[in-house]
């Protein structure tokens, strides 16, 4: 049997089908990550202001039960706020590291 006639079971772009999907899949949940990341932005921004006035109206007289349930909620919603922009860092991270193993495993990828 000359050597010419071993077949491969598997096509040679098995890997770029393959991998090249999860890419294409990364590159989406990044954009994904990155748009919630910046939609959160400006919440937490109008969150502190609201604090902010809120103090001022304390300081100024308005009932102070009324003023701190307020803060409260604002200081609540700010942590949980900064809690999921922890989280999205988090992904992103992975998202990136997961990207930066690609080319091991991807020729179209390699520098």
């Amino acid at each position: 049997m000359p050597l010419t006639a071993f077949r491969f079971p598997f096509r040679e772009d098995v890997d770029e089908r393959r991998f090249g999907r999860l890419a294409r899949l990364l590159e989406v949940i990044q954009v994904e990550i990155e748009r919630e990341s910046a939609a959160l932005r400006p919440s937490v921004e109008r969150m502190t202001d609201c604090a902010a006035f809120a103090l001022e109206a304390m300081e100024n007289g308005e009932s102070p039960e009324r003023i701190s349930a307020r803060i409260d909620v604002l200081a609540r919603n700010l942590a949980l706020n900064r809690g999921r922009q922890a989280l999205l860092e988090q992904q992103m991270s992975f998202v990136d590291r997961t990207r930066a193993g690609l080319p091991r495993v991807l020729p179209s990828h390699r520098a």
